[in-house]
């Protein structure tokens, strides 16, 4: 299914789309369901029910606290761990307001419940709400799961798979995205820009994008002016001090990515409002290179920040389109470095081939990297692999941008990497459950 390059940038509260942005979105659907049977102002109470790593690891992602002003129909996009824990405050103290409109009885305690051995058929992230009228009669009962990425998907959907829009140059790897561009005389941005006319108008589009581009740049700067501890008090943010110490000294575009992805990383763990690229966890390199592209180079605009974006997503697309998903660190951080190379070399004024070629060289980096963070927080070693994932991205579109005529094996190494994911035992691949989140030095 060919997803738009809006729904894979998704703006919302970190530190996890999972199981944070997911969860806040599943809820607000809930709402608008209940809204479109005319049963909201019936509904006397909900229950919620959270099943597999929402259940393990919601609590130190707030997936209680996104549930609830999902439910109270609080956005995303402005939302961030201050403002999900005044609105659980809130709720603790004088009930819900479904939807904003409609005051229903809630307590926290009771009506969420972490189901810990218990996980659903399609996916182990689910969500199941039940709405009750005042007599206890049950009004309505839905399910959804939570991708990576902070997609929802509702039991229909994730059996039959969604209603797939109509792209003008369909691609589903590497090598069909490239044949494409060939075949159309188009550039690669271009492409991916007319694929979006399938979505939404022209105007809506920049305005997504610009949208886009403003909340990755202040996902940086926040990150870059912030000192203190991080959730669970065993972490200093350090992109700050990194900061000054860099100024002091000629830094390379790769020791700066890296400073600025820790900034993103350390923001996201932090609860901050962060973009997905392609999840909360590897936010890093995309907002990184894009910031050090708008800093140094000469080409630097809103409208080529919008073929960085586009480039970006299409090479998201084009890997995950392949299979590459729900394989550890590898289809997460090399995804999200695979993107950011991408967009730099599109940005650049880089060829179809050189975009791709750049993409293929910072994937290929992360080839075998399990997801193992620590106690179930996205903090380490997530924010150091956004760091290194950043750095190895400017390093591949600089090299990229220096190769003519690249010879391209993106959809060879993709299929590797799938491999080697599948031979990856599943407490590898995420939510802490093995490796060094059970074997932490103390020193």
């Amino acid at each position: 299914m060919y997803v738009s390059a809006l729904e894979l940038f998704r703006i919302g509260p970190g530190p996890s789309s999972s199981r944070t942005l997911g969860p806040q979105r599943a809820a607000l659907r809930f709402v608008h369901a209940l809204a479109a049977d005319g049963v909201v102002g019936r509904t006397s109470r909900v229950d919620v029910h959270l099943f597999g790593s929402l259940a393990l690891t919601g609590r130190e992602s707030a997936t209680d606290h996104a549930v609830m002003a999902g439910l109270c129909g609080d956005a995303p996009e402005r939302s961030d761990a201050r403002s999900l824990r005044a609105r659980a405050a809130r709720v603790e103290a004088e009930g819900l307001v479904l939807g904003g409109r409609h005051p229903i009885a809630f307590d926290p305690a009771r009506n969420v419940r972490f189901h810990m051995g218990k996980a659903l058929a399609y996916d182990g992230n689910a969500l199941r709400f039940d709405a009750f009228d005042p007599a206890g009669d049950p009004l309505a009962s839905r399910i959804y799961f939570t991708g990576g990425s902070g997609e929802v998907l509702d039991e229909s959907e994730a059996q039959g798979g969604r209603m797939q829009a109509r792209v003008a140059y369909p691609f589903a790897s590497g090598e069909t995205l490239l044949g494409a561009c060939r075949a159309h005389g188009k550039k690669l941005a271009d492409l991916a820009r007319a694929n979006e006319l399938a979505f939404r108008s022209p105007d809506e589009v920049r305005a997504g994008l610009s949208h886009v581009a403003l909340a990755m740049r202040a996902s940086v700067q926040r990150g870059l002016s912030t000192h203190g501890a991080l959730p669970g008090g065993g972490l200093q943010r350090r992109a700050a001090d990194q900061l000054q110490a860099l100024q002091s000294i000629d830094g390379k575009p790769a020791q700066r990515c890296a400073v600025y992805a820790t900034a993103v990383a350390e923001e996201n763990a932090a609860g901050g409002c962060v973009v997905t690229a392609p999840t909360h966890g590897a936010a890093g390199p995309v907002a990184a290179l894009l910031e050090h592209w708008r800093g140094t180079s000469p080409l630097a605009s809103d409208e080529r920040a919008q073929d960085f974006l586009l480039a970006a997503a299409a090479i998201g697309q084009a890997v995950q389109a392949a299979g590459l998903r729900q394989a550890g660190c590898q289809s997460v951080v090399g995804v999200g470095a695979a993107m950011a190379a991408a967009g730099y070399v599109a940005a650049e004024g880089g060829s179809a081939l050189q975009v791709v070629h750049g993409a293929e060289r910072a994937l290929e980096e992360h080839w075998g990297l399990a997801c193992d963070s620590e106690g179930g927080r996205v903090q380490q070693p997530c924010i150091a692999r956004n760091a290194a994932g950043a750095a190895c991205a400017i390093d591949a579109a600089q090299a990229a941008l220096r190769q003519p005529a690249p010879r391209i094996a993106i959809d060879a190494l993709v299929r590797s990497m799938i491999e080697t994911g599948r031979g990856m035992a599943a407490r590898y691949k995420a939510d802490a459950l093995s490796g060094v989140a059970r074997n932490i030095a103390d020193c």
